[in-house]
């Protein structure tokens, strides 16, 4: 949608003192050609008490746009900044009438954003470094356990086979102790250092041999599955089994959040920083031509203003027809046991061991609404040289 520019300030002036002075020139002259007959007594005085009268209009008008385009805006600047600095991150500030105090207002809004990011960001290092100590705390306290549980539990069933009755709660703690297990290797996963042997990884073809493997398990059948996969040199540094953790959790999620049948997509290109913020091109299953703008993340934000960020960047998203996520949820998805499924039907560690893989790469990730009327996760990662044009390294190997 166009917008009109927003003018300058000394525009604004230079009209109004346009204005201002010729209506004052037109007032004088009118006045004088109407008291042409008038005695010189009696013409003089009325053509200066009309100058006065003019000077005060002059400068009242002036007075009141300086009021209005320098003094108003400057004194809801100062204020903002005064709530923002005693901790009210919710803040924003209005768009100025001014080309000068626009920018001034979007400044100041992007620098609250990023500073709430950065807090969240901190606030999710903090967490992770806790659950890393609470994961080495209780793994082996409740791990033992668990393992002695499941013996006499595969005991008692190898002794009550022939007693009626047994197999239901036999199955059903076998089950829980299962999901047990499930949660301390996601925890561990989540949470623990790992010996790492990275290297370059063409992204596309991970997401070919997921999509083909959860498709040979029946997983996706009952989904339409579009991949828009438009960077076949888009490599970066990584191991090939954390990629492919990444996109597993993420199209099972997008199952999840669909019914019996739904479309997921799957896109990737590769960005730039001075464009990633413009509108996007629309895609080939779009019916119309038309261009999509969004807003990046307050994630993405941070993320492109930190130094060692690079100017280009893999981007891949992944989209559903599901139910979305709430706006309150954005942020909390992210976070470790914090879950939108029902009871029993999610470990809510998918998404956070997602978060963290991607984050340890040097990468972030948000989700936004969908076009599709579902969720869309973005992945931004900082490409590998051999992107550039080095040689690239098969990602089977």
């Amino acid at each position: 949608m166009l917008t009109t520019p927003t003018p300058r300030i000394h525009q604004r002036l230079k009209q109004v003192l346009v204005l201002t002075s010729g209506g004052a020139l037109a007032a004088i002259i009118l006045t004088m050609w109407v008291t042409e007959h008038l005695p010189p007594l009696l013409r003089w005085p009325l053509v200066a008490l009309l100058v006065v009268l003019v000077s005060i209009v002059f400068v009242s008008v002036l007075r009141r746009q300086v009021v209005e385009l320098v003094e108003v805006p400057l004194a809801q600047c100062v204020e903002a900044a005064e709530s923002i600095a005693g901790g009210d991150n919710s803040r924003r500030l209005q768009a100025g009438q001014t080309h000068e105090f626009a920018q001034l207002a979007a400044s100041i809004n992007r620098m609250t954003e990023q500073m709430l990011a950065a807090t969240q960001s901190r606030m999710r290092v903090e967490k992770l470094a806790t659950m890393g100590r609470i994961a080495a705390g209780i793994s082996h306290e409740i791990g033992n356990p668990v393992s002695a549980i499941a013996n006499y539990a595969y005991v008692l069933r190898m002794r009550t086979a022939e007693v009626p009755g047994t197999t239901e709660p036999l199955d059903a703690l076998e089950r829980e102790i299962t999901r047990i297990d499930r949660i301390m290797r996601g925890l561990l996963d989540y949470a623990r250092p790992r010996r790492l042997t990275p290297k370059p990884i063409v992204v596309d073809e991970v997401i070919d041999d997921v999509v083909r493997l959860l498709d040979d398990q029946g997983i996706v059948r009952r989904f339409r599955v579009t991949r828009g996969l438009e960077a076949p040199d888009g490599m970066v540094y990584a191991e090939r089994h954390d990629l492919e953790q990444v996109f597993v959790n993420l199209l099972l999620n997008a199952v999840d959040a669909m019914d019996r049948e739904g479309d997921v997509v799957i896109s990737t290109r590769i960005n730039d920083a001075d464009s990633f913020t413009e509108a996007i091109d629309k895609r080939r299953t779009d019916p119309t031509p038309q261009r999509w703008t969004h807003r990046p993340s307050k994630r993405a934000l941070v993320w492109l203003s930190r130094p060692e960020s690079p100017r280009r960047f893999l981007q891949v998203v992944m989209a559903d027809s599901g139910t979305g996520v709430a706006p309150e949820d954005e942020e909390r998805i992210f976070e470790p046991f914090f879950s939108t499924k029902q009871p029993g039907k999610g470990t809510g560690l998918g998404l956070a061991i997602v978060a963290s893989t991607i984050e340890n790469l040097g990468g972030t990730i948000w989700v936004q609404r969908a076009r599709e009327g579902g969720a869309a996760f973005v992945i931004l990662l900082p490409l590998h040289a051999g992107a550039s044009g080095l040689p690239a390294v098969a990602s089977g190997e």
